[in-house]
């Protein structure tokens, strides 16, 4: 089993350098070997050449958008990336860029993963995770958003539906990609990481979860996350899946 990173990168320059030290560490003390695919969508900064500078020290492949095309563009050339050269049962993890996905969460979610779980998430709403650090309007929209969900697109085992740190088991990811192809991340926005559990639902078996203290502390630099924006995205959401009831064509 191989555990392919997916890192999507916008002005990240002052995050991956740290947060590439902590998967390094995580992963020697776990035994663990991986590839990293870090995409850089169309970022103002340096970002391409520090992650250019650590490919000589760690196993990434950068990816780069010449334009930002967003949340949505970059999960689906980030996860076509991974699985294309993966084993049906190989892990795909996303971390975000910005060094708030704890790597050292990622040897529990592979207990997880190899006990069974076709999707594990890094979550903030069962015994043991927390926020900390988060800003006040980010966490009333990340709290509704999830509630929401719960209640709207009920899916066992699931509380946190909008975290990005996720492993998926390559297989059912590959098998929903190939089936929804641009349509896996339609809402565009932060939305979009909903979507593609819900589009997922239907090729896994079984979804746990495992907890993650999300520190936003950790992050340097400015979130290029718009509330407005992000509201737009969801409601979009809630319209494909609570009301249509899409299911896969």
């Amino acid at each position: 089993m191989r555990l392919r990173l997916v890192i999507p990168a916008y002005n990240e320059q002052d995050n991956l350098e740290a947060l590439f030290a902590r998967i390094e560490t995580t992963a020697s003390l776990s035994g663990i070997s991986y590839a990293a695919s870090v995409v850089d969508d169309g970022s103002r900064d340096g970002t391409a050449a520090v992650a250019e500078s650590l490919s000589r020290t760690y196993p990434i492949r950068l990816l780069r958008h010449a334009t930002n095309q967003g949340l949505q563009g970059v999960f689906l050339t980030g996860m076509r990336d991974a699985v294309s050269d993966a084993g049906d049962d190989d892990a795909v993890c996303v971390l975000e860029g910005d060094g708030t996905s704890a790597p050292e969460v990622i040897p529990s979610m592979l207990e997880r993963f190899r006990d069974g779980a076709d999707i594990v998430i890094a979550s903030r709403y069962v015994p043991g995770g927390e926020y900390r650090n988060f800003p006040l309007k980010r966490r009333v929209l990340s709290a509704g958003a999830n509630r929401l969900l719960r209640i709207l697109c009920p899916i066992p085992g699931v509380r946190d539906y909008t975290i990005f740190y996720r492993l998926y088991r390559t297989g059912p990811l590959r098998a929903a990609l190939a089936v929804y192809r641009e349509r896996f991340t339609s809402v565009g926005g932060f939305a979009c990481n909903s979507e593609m559990l819900l589009r997922m639902r239907t090729f896994v078996r079984r979804i746990d979860e495992v907890p993650l203290v999300y520190d936003y502390g950790l992050k340097r630099g400015v979130s290029g996350m718009k509330i407005g924006d992000n509201l737009i995205s969801y409601l979009s959401l809630f319209r494909i899946f609570a009301l249509d009831c899409e299911t896969p064509p």
